[in-house]
């Protein structure tokens, strides 16, 4: 079931996921269904401002923006 919050997210079934097969995922389709919404409402709550931007992400967005133009001249 979606929740409301998800409103304008595009939902992918995880049962119609597509390619190479494991014999046995290490985790089972409902607890990567229950991750994944979570993680959606999570990253959508910071997209609408509704929670800080943890300062780890932030060490980690302006340490791979300081790398780039490094590498775009190699």
């Amino acid at each position: 079931m979606r929740n409301k919050a998800l409103k304008g997210m595009p939902y992918r079934d995880p049962e119609s996921v597509t390619g190479p097969r494991r014999s046995s995922p290490a985790l089972s389709r409902a607890v990567q269904a229950q991750l994944g919404l979570r993680l959606r409402q999570f990253y959508e709550s910071l997209a609408l401002g509704e929670q800080p931007v943890p300062d780890r992400f932030i060490e980690i967005i302006n340490r791979l923006s300081e790398e780039l133009p490094e590498k775009a001249q190699s």
